[in-house]
């Protein structure tokens, strides 16, 4: 049995997605030859390739994040969340065309994999598939923690205390709405800072000025700064209105950091018993949580540290499954 890996599609792909796809692949227990093809430094040379091998009958074919190609045998695609339709395109004429062009990805394949449940019921709201051709891998855990450093998990309790958001600027991050919040909440008081590790669109910035918010702006951190900086927060925010796993609130808490977080289906899934919630859209439940947050000292869940969670070898496991009851018979 044969694999053709369309690691293409990867390499364009989120952070979260990356690390994910290297998981998979680090532990995918599959008997017969893989073949990965990624363009490179020489696209002209491995295109050929590809198109080649993405034609072959006697191979299963998988793309580990939610793009092309329109035909392929025996295709698999990984959803990994629908937010470009939900969120990033929905007021843009590219709407249509990308759902067009999805939707037919969608028809030629031969199964769909979604990493959670709510992806799964974020696929079915948006594309005509059957749900009878989706199937469900729940994401890992253990490959998003990261060992810190204790220098630097030292030096970042030691100084100023902080309120962690990792984010970017689309608009499914509701940064606007976390930094008005933070402003009204009794955060400021307490002399927390808003330490921002990503991007802030224009509007949340000129927020934290106009409300004068202790706004700290990081990017380009590396893996020991950030597991340190979860680990000396006093609890990490995570605002998001969508999300398919939610990468951050995973290194959080393997770094013991508390997470308050939007109480949205694909958080219940995987993070209930671990985090604290709060209502997305109502500003005063927003700020209640806020408070609440800041008033706590110590660890929120201390009963579930320690716990062992599914892991990417699961995950891979379950992927070599699929792949074998597809396999093309000789």
């Amino acid at each position: 049995m044969n694999l053709t890996v369309n690691a293409s599609a990867v390499a364009g792909s989120s952070f979260g997605v990356r690390r994910y796809f290297a998981a998979v692949m680090q532990h995918l227990p599959w008997p017969g030859a893989i073949d990965s093809f990624s363009p490179g430094r020489w696209p002209r040379f491995e295109r050929p390739r590809e198109l080649l091998h993405r034609g072959r009958p006697d191979a299963v074919f998988w793309t580990p994040c939610q793009r092309g190609p329109l035909r392929a045998p025996h295709h698999v695609v990984t959803v990994h969340d629908c937010i470009n339709v939900e969120y990033v395109h929905r007021n843009d004429w590219r709407l249509p065309i990308y759902r067009r062009l999805f939707n037919a990805i969608l028809d030629g394949t031969e199964r769909v994999v979604t990493i959670s449940s709510a992806t799964r019921d974020a696929v079915l709201r948006n594309y005509r598939i059957d749900e009878s051709r989706i199937t469900v891998i729940r994401s890992g855990r253990d490959a998003f923690a990261r060992q810190g450093d204790e220098r630097l998990i030292a030096e970042a309790r030691a100084g100023r205390p902080y309120v962690l958001l990792v984010t970017n600027a689309l608009p499914h991050k509701n940064n606007l709405a976390a930094c008005e919040a933070f402003s009204r909440s009794s955060a400021p008081a307490q002399g927390l800072a808003l330490r921002v590790v990503g991007s802030l669109p224009d509007d949340a910035r000129e927020a934290c000025r106009r409300h004068g918010i202790l706004l700290e702006e990081h990017t380009r951190i590396d893996d020991a700064q950030l597991a340190a900086w979860y680990a000396g927060c006093r609890f990490l925010l995570s605002p998001s209105l969508a999300e398919g796993h939610n990468l951050p609130i995973a290194e959080a808490l393997a770094q013991g950091a508390n997470v308050l977080c939007t109480d949205i289906p694909v958080h219940r899934e995987f993070y209930d018993g671990e985090v604290r919630f709060f209502e997305p859209g109502r500003m005063d439940a927003f700020v209640q949580a806020l408070d609440a947050a800041v008033a706590s000292d110590g660890p929120w869940f201390p009963a579930n540290r320690g716990v062992v969670h599914r892991s990417f070898a699961d995950v891979a496991r379950d992927y070599a499954a699929l792949f074998t009851s597809l396999a093309p018979t000789r």
